[in-house]
């Protein structure tokens, strides 16, 4: 217990009422300082970071910038945003802890000595300064302005070696010490679960969050964030790229981050990784050739990175797939089509085996048809692969009309006759040709 006569107790009552009513921000007295600044950027981190309630944080005033609550801050005990800032600038770790306890401090000191309210301990006991309230013992632990000397009790060291360890969990050890320092500068949990966020080391290895906040999505909790990471791993060696990711901890971290940051869910990584792997790599060498016909841009090099690039959305990506394996069942047909005619029908929900079966009886009936309107050429009835892909694909009428007039102009030239000329030869490889598929 301080000694009787250290203690400040010179002041009336009205003086101790005058003290309490400086003191208005101060979260025993329930109100606001008029001077108290939110930040919806520090409310939205808290929001995100903390579980806390958009209702909760107004019902205690906001969020600083400089993560106070509002009714636990006041103008003339704590820091304003531009001192904190200006206190931790430059510094990390136990010297950004010191900083901020010294800054403060000083700045309390200034206001009991000018103010002449005297210095109130952390119990509530007014004296005349601090250097009289640390005298008397009443600035003990955390509130001493020389935190070296500073003790941690076992409650507090068992703390941290709880800390410590969930931190190796997230490869974040190098963060221990600034753990640490934030102890002993005294800074409460929440302030801390907020500063800590704000440390380099934690956003490099959180790299993934900081991208998603850059593009205005909402960062993951640590806990989903590293089991995404867990599942792009596996999804990555399930297909046998278990090292595309990089051979080391830190590589695979870093480029799963650009994952994570691309809104990249772990169903749509492995549909992206299936569609390359399986429908490319592993699949007909003619529709990788396909592919990188119709976009020169898709490389050999690394066409996994193509299909993970968080600019092609997943739909784009199997258009560009359904695309080169309809080119590649044309191809096989021994026909050509381009890149917009394959997207066309890609579109048009035409797959592999639906391309492969349709271009089997375009080739059937095409020759036969593109023969009859070069002998008819008068009648301005032309049959190109395009209309044979218009009338087996879409089941265009004007298209198949067109074949069938072909047809019609070839019965009526050759009716009634005894024989059977190249013409009439003609005609029957194309009616053959049309019964064995589907017209």
């Amino acid at each position: 217990m301080p000694a009787a006569d250290s203690i400040y107790d010179k002041k009336t009552e009205a003086a101790r009422a005058a003290a309490n009513s400086a003191l208005s921000g101060v979260g025993q007295y329930q109100t606001v300082d008029p001077g108290f600044t939110r930040n919806a950027a520090a409310e939205a981190r808290a929001i995100r970071d903390l579980g806390i309630t958009k209702a909760e944080i107004t019902a205690r005033g906001g969020v600083s910038a400089s993560g106070y609550y509002g009714d636990s801050w006041n103008a003339n005990l704590n820091l304003t945003d531009a001192e904190y800032k200006a206190a931790v600038s430059g510094k990390t770790g136990i010297a950004q802890g010191e900083a901020i306890n010294t800054a403060q401090q000083a700045k309390q000191q200034k206001f009991y000595a000018e103010s002449g309210t005297g210095f109130q301990a952390p119990d509530g006991t007014y004296y005349p300064s601090a250097a009289d309230a640390r005298q008397a013992g009443a600035l003990g632990g955390g509130s001493n302005n020389n935190l070296a000397n500073n003790a941690i009790d076992k409650l507090t060291k068992d703390a941290y070696a709880l800390i410590e360890d969930t931190l190796n969990t997230y490869n974040l050890s190098s963060l221990a010490p600034i753990i640490k320092g934030y102890m002993l500068a005294g800074l409460g949990s929440e302030q801390a679960k907020l500063q800590i966020k704000q440390e380099p080391l934690y956003k490099a290895r959180f790299k993934g969050n900081e991208l998603r906040l850059a593009s205005g999505l909402n960062a993951f909790s640590e806990a989903d964030y590293l089991g995404l990471e867990d599942t792009f791993n596996q999804v990555m060696n399930q297909y046998g790229l278990g090292t595309y990711f990089g051979t080391t901890r830190d590589a695979r971290q870093g480029k799963l981050a650009e994952v994570i940051g691309g809104d990249i869910s772990a169903v749509e990584l492995k549909s992206r990784i299936s569609t390359v792997v399986d429908r490319v790599n592993n699949a007909d060498p003619v529709i990788k050739a396909q592919l990188k016909e119709f976009y020169p841009g898709i490389t050999e090099t690394d066409l996994v990175k193509y299909f993970l690039d968080p600019k092609q959305t997943l739909p784009q990506l199997e258009e560009k797939v359904t695309s080169a394996e309809i080119g590649a069942a044309a191809t096989g047909q021994g026909l050509k089509t381009s890149m917009t005619s394959a997207s066309d029908l890609a579109r048009y929900g035409i797959d592999r085996a639906s391309a492969i079966k349709g271009y089997s009886t375009i080739g059937g009936i095409l020759p036969g048809a593109q023969k009859l309107s070069d002998i008819y050429g008068e009648a301005k009835i032309d049959y190109t692969q395009a209309t044979a892909e218009q009338e087996v694909f879409k089941g265009n009428a004007s298209a198949e009309r067109k074949r069938k007039q072909l047809m019609a102009l070839e019965t009526a030239q050759f009716s009634g006759s005894a024989g059977v000329g190249a013409a009439g030869l003609s005609t029957q490889m194309l009616r053959k040709s049309s019964s064995a598929g589907q017209y």
